[in-house]
């Protein structure tokens, strides 16, 4: 059997949660290999004929392999067949490296905020935790920041997310969700059109695609103009972040062209702990444009360019707040 865990994961590898689940010794490996391609038929691609012709080239194969261990490589190449390149295929020890941000103790980075005449950068670095602890960090430590910095910042605010190559998204939105405008900010679209929405409401995150444990208190709002700063690094639940800003006024995202991984996965557990890290949904946003491919800046200005991507947004941020 395999367990489900829904969340939007990106370059860098989430934890997750312990999931419930068989153990390898109740598959053999035909079975093994049923149960995974199963769950690969929920991926944005698995109603393609290109993915039922992989599937019919490499099942008879995968389930002649003397052990589950054997058919791990060919099950990598289905899942990108079943979800595209945001998806991929964990190992059982990569699954176990994988958690270790939401062992006690373990360090990360977290989101930090610095203030230069009157324009406040928060930097939202990657996060991969999953465990309450690990998220709680995380947000607190950008709120708290953001707080401390609220009366200084006279000019606008910068949402760095250059070096954010994915992860977590919702503790992330939540760090950003003082800047965002009420309602429905980012969504994630089925296959079959069906939209599951992260909400906000004066300041908090009142729901998510990730589902209970994601929402955070409301109270703490900023009304500002806001740069987003992006580069090719931005990825994944970088860019979800960056889409729910899509159609907000008094919003410029500034950089580079971003990753183009603008779709969201779930992680599916094997009977032996590896994951299919399915790509199962669309990025959409507020105005309802759905998103498959990377995000444009505003502002262009890749890296090295005079004046640098952080002059040129605070530059922008100049001109709307004077």
């Amino acid at each position: 059997m395999t367990s489900r865990l829904r969340v939007v994961i990106g370059v860098v590898l989430l934890g997750a949660l312990s999931l419930p689940g068989c153990t390898a010794a109740d598959d053999d490996v035909a079975a093994y290999v049923d149960r995974a391609v199963a769950e690969l038929r929920d991926g944005i691609h698995a109603d393609t004929a290109e993915f039922q012709d992989a599937v019919t080239a490499a099942e008879g194969e995968l389930k002649a392999r003397e052990t589950i261990s054997d058919a791990h490589a060919g099950l990598g190449e289905l899942v990108v067949a079943a979800g595209g390149i945001h998806s991929f295929f964990l190992t059982p020890a990569e699954a176990i490296a994988a958690r270790s941000v939401d062992q006690p103790g373990a360090t990360f980075p977290v989101p930090s905020v610095s203030t230069f005449e009157g324009i406040s950068t928060v930097s939202l670095p990657s996060f991969n935790g999953q465990s309450a602890e690990a998220e709680e960090r995380y947000r607190s430590a950008g709120l708290t920041a953001m707080k401390r910095a609220a009366d200084a910042t006279t000019c606008g605010w910068i949402v760095d997310l250059r070096t954010n190559g994915g992860g977590n998204a919702w503790p992330m939105l939540a760090v950003a969700a003082p800047l965002l405008d009420d309602g429905d900010v980012v969504g994630l679209r089925s296959r079959e059109g069906e939209t599951a929405w992260a909400r906000v409401e004066h300041g908090g995150v009142v729901s998510t695609p990730g589902g209970v444990g994601t929402s955070t208190p409301a109270g703490f709002t900023i009304d500002a103009p806001v740069a987003l700063l992006t580069s090719t690094t931005t990825a994944s639940a970088a860019e979800i972040v960056a889409i729910a800003f899509a159609g907000q006024a008094d919003t410029v995202r500034v950089g580079a062209p971003t990753a183009g991984l603008t779709t969201g996965n779930e992680i599916r557990e094997l009977s032996d702990g590896a994951w299919l890290v399915l790509t199962t949904s669309y990025d959409v946003d507020r105005t309802g444009r759905v998103y498959d491919g990377s995000l444009e800046p505003d502002v262009l200005a890749p890296p090295g360019s005079v004046p640098s991507d952080l002059e040129r947004a605070r530059d922008e941020l100049r001109a709307r707040c004077s």
